[in-house]
């Protein structure tokens, strides 16, 4: 599967606004971008298309570690999504609780554990 097929979107953390709430920018490139959000590999499988799937987000290692989700995170390899990398101490992904996804991003792909 091809992480252009869950919808990414390049994310600028934004400073928190008057009522503590986090705000995230949509930006083009993935030089402005502090993380990547994309729909999750596993559900979108499971129920066959983004109507159901929630939405994963990676931070890169710059986005403060008390700012969830957490703990991971990831540099953003690669110039869009077509040929982005997600690289860490092990590189993959793993969801915690709910549907426990575990896969890779390499090269724009998703490559499941």
């Amino acid at each position: 599967m091809r992480l252009t097929d869950l919808e990414p979107t390049f994310l600028r953390r934004k400073p928190d606004d008057a009522d503590g709430h986090e705000i995230n920018q949509y930006v083009d490139l993935i030089d402005d971008a502090d993380g990547v959000a994309f729909l999750c590999p596993t559900c979108f499988v499971t129920n066959g298309g983004p109507v159901g799937t929630h939405q994963i987000l990676c931070w890169r290692p710059r986005v403060p570690p008390e700012i969830a989700p957490r703990p991971g995170r990831w540099e953003m390899l690669g110039s869009c999504y077509d040929d982005l990398t997600l690289f860490a101490g092990s590189s993959s992904v793993l969801l915690t609780s709910g549907c426990r996804a575990h896969f890779f991003v390499r090269a724009g792909q998703i490559i499941p554990c």
